[in-house]
């Protein structure tokens, strides 16, 4: 047999799915171990083999891959539990990544006052004192202007060990032009501190831009320690419980590499939790003729929220952590404080706010149990009559509804004037406006329109929401997929593998040195086959795509191009140039082919395609009576409380047709259906949503 296993280790669950060559998929979830992820990723292994029947050893022996996707990396940026990081930085330059890099509009999540002076700016990632500087200095084009002082070096890494620094981040002018004076100063450190883990800047990120390329060595540098540590454990204990296939990790950028490449450059695996999750959109908007598609995830913390444009999953070249410029190529994933942890709360000015902050896994919800005194998202879903509290997870997790009732009552209810039931439906609208609004925005930053794309809502909570957000965005198809409780971790097994490469090369466009261009590009496309054939891709399965960032002159924002193969030649930047103006057109909503235009930077992205796996169809529908569970009173706008048919969704068969009002439970979600909708179940099981005409 040759299963495939896939693990997403999110805030509050760790998800995972197996898939067998016939294309049946099974999914379990277990609660994530922060101060430890590899047991939450094991035990999540073990409840698949459990429920295959086999045990773990047998099922890891009879798996031929194992992909695993991790939140672990964000959480020790956004809680600054990584290790005591030091700096070497150019002489003068010591506390530049000290300054803010970002607007104040950016530097936390959620609405900021630009003009309220007593905002905390972000506090870096290690304290001022860890920050040294040695004599060296390399000019704009690369050539030295005074040379490494040696000694001065020997001094920084002394000091820095004196202070217990166990990872350095190496940030010096320009040697995205010139590396040497790095690589000179991590030979050194070698030499005087061997216990320390380097990182340079020149070969995290080697483009132009001290605040990027800085920022992203920084990030790499904080969570190095963390992530190598990670990556040999988890290959360690899967290895010694008889897992002998090849272990794949997803990155930022939505490939999937190996464990030496994540260990070369850990800093791939920052923001790469929800990563995954658009290719899997992608996949269900094909195959009910969709090439655009709004990918949402909602689980227990936030709200994801990724596009797929004319078959293209989008990427960003930077992205905000903390108000720092992390700027590895990202899958565009915009995140809202929005999941079923969501706490709410009555403002100093008496109005009801929903999220950011989070119940997280522990306490969690106070219907979980466990101390949890702040009312939530699911306590007000639990309230209302959408989650069955005796079958939450399947029946596993027993839910407390008089904790949820409580909580409410006291901190929403009362200072409102509200009943409990009220107070949970207003929670409950207000969190399903959020989403929506962040959604908009999110849609107006890239230049779409809502209305042109299929919605495909996934995760643990969304199908309690899904409904009620698309007729916000008016949007006209809603898929929620069978395996929506593990939509990342499914949609692992629908990346690719890729590898992204870039270098700065900035020219007025016809001004360009071709030969330049093509020499930068060939050393990248090298360093692209060579990363693929030391993870076993052949050199017939290899694909590699070259695209130019162009922009009109005098912008401060870029497009990129895609580029022809072959040698670089005036017709093939023409060719790139045209690429450009449409690219502009598309998002921006013009273009002008009279305007001169520059070259930022150059990319290349190798990689080879892997064979998605196709879920197995479901049997057709024999009627609803048979999927009829029962009936429980559920809250509907306008309505109150209507008595509504709970239906077993593993139970609906392929064609069937389910109009609201109308509860769908399955193990790990619950599909609600207000008033007026109808959904219809497609041949592999996914819910399909048409809005009706207005």
């Amino acid at each position: 047999m040759g299963y495939r296993i896939s693990v997403d280790s999110g805030g509050t669950f760790t998800d995972g799915v197996l898939t067998d060559e016939h294309g049946t998929a099974l999914m379990r979830k277990a609660h994530t171990t922060p101060h430890d992820p590899t047991l939450g990723t094991l035990d999540c292994i073990g409840k698949l083999a459990e429920a295959r029947g086999v045990s773990l050893g047998e099922l890891l022996a009879q798996t031929q891959s194992v992909v695993l996707g991790t939140t672990m990396a964000t959480n020790v940026v956004a809680t600054l539990s990584g290790p005591r990081m030091g700096t070497i930085a150019t002489r003068g330059y010591r506390l530049r990544m000290a300054f803010p890099q970002v607007s104040k509009v950016e530097w936390r999540e959620g609405p900021q006052d630009m003009y309220d002076f007593r905002t905390e700016p972000p506090q870096p990632l290690t304290p001022y004192h860890l920050m040294t500087e040695v004599d060296e200095r390399v000019d704009f084009r690369g050539e030295v202007l005074t040379p490494v002082d040696e000694a001065d070096v020997r001094r920084a890494a002394r000091e820095l060990a004196a202070q217990d620094v166990s990872t350095v981040a190496v940030m010096l002018l320009h040697s995205h032009v010139n590396p040497a004076h790095e690589r000179r100063v991590a030979e050194i450190l070698a030499e005087e501190a061997p216990q320390m883990q380097v990182t340079l800047s020149s070969s995290v990120l080697p483009v132009a831009g001290e605040t990027e390329r800085w920022g992203t060595a920084m990030f790499c540098a904080y969570i190095a320690p963390v992530v190598r540590a990670f990556v040999a454990r988890i290959g360690g204990l899967l290895e010694k419980n008889g897992f002998k296939g090849q272990l794949l990790f997803i990155q930022s950028n939505g490939g999937i590499a190996t464990p030496e490449i994540v260990a070369e450059n850990p800093a791939v695996l920052l923001l790469s939790g929800p990563a995954a999750g658009p290719s899997l959109g992608r996949a269900l908007g094909a195959e009910h003729g969709y090439s655009n598609v709004l990918s949402v995830d909602m689980g227990g913390t936030s709200f994801d929220i990724g596009v797929v444009h004319d078959g293209t999953v989008d990427t960003v070249k930077q992205k905000i952590i903390d108000g720092k410029k992390f700027a590895l190529p990202c899958v565009d994933v915009t995140a809202i404080g929005a999941g079923g942890g969501s706490i709410a709360y009555v403002d100093q000015a008496g109005r009801l706010q929903v999220g950011p902050k989070s119940a997280g896994a522990n306490p969690g919800p106070a219907c979980y149990g466990k101390g949890g005194e702040q009312p939530t998202v699911t306590d007000a879903n639990v309230v209302l009559g959408y989650i069955d509290p005796g079958f939450f997870l399947g029946g596993t997790t027993k839910l407390r509804k008089d904790l949820s009732e409580k909580v409410i009552r006291e901190r929403i209810a009362e200072p409102l004037g509200l009943s409990v039931p009220e107070a949970a439906a207003a929670i409950y609208e207000v969190i399903n406006a959020n989403m929506a609004s962040g959604t908009d925005v999110a849609f107006a930053k890239r230049g779409y329109d809502p209305r042109d794309f299929a919605l495909v809502a996934a995760g643990g909570a969304a199908a309690v929401h899904a409904v009620r957000i698309m007729q916000e965005l008016r949007i006209r198809k809603l898929i929620v997929p069978k395996v929506a409780p593990t939509y990342c971790a499914y949609g692992m097994q629908f990346c690719d593998v890729r590898h992204d490469f870039q270098r700065s090369y900035h020219a007025e466009t016809d001004k360009a040195d071709c030969e330049r261009i093509d020499a930068l590009l060939a050393g990248m496309e090298r360093e692209a086959r060579d990363t693929l054939r030391r993870e076993g891709v052949a050199e017939a399965a290899m694909v590699i795509r070259r695209s130019i960032e162009m922009r009109y002159y005098g912008q401060f924002r870029e497009r990129a191009a895609p580029l022809a193969d072959g040698p670089v030649t005036a017709a093939s930047l023409q060719g790139a140039l045209q690429a450009f103006h449409r690219v502009h057109e598309q998002t921006v909503g013009y273009s002008d082919a009279a305007y001169p235009t520059e070259i930022v930077r150059l990319h290349v992205s190798g990689g080879t395609a892997t064979q998605a796996p196709s879920l197995q169809p479901v049997p057709p529908a024999t009627g609803l009576d048979a999927a009829r569970k029962g009936r429980r009173p559920a809250w509907f706008s306008g309505q109150g409380f209507v008595d509504t048919p709970v239906y077993d969704g593993d139970r609906l068969g392929a064609g069937a047709v389910v109009e609201g009002p109308a509860i769908v439970e399955e193990t790990f979600t619950t599909f609600v259906l207000p008033p007026g909708a109808r959904t219809q179940v497609d041949r592999h099981g996914h819910f399909v949503t048409t809005a009706q005409e207005a």
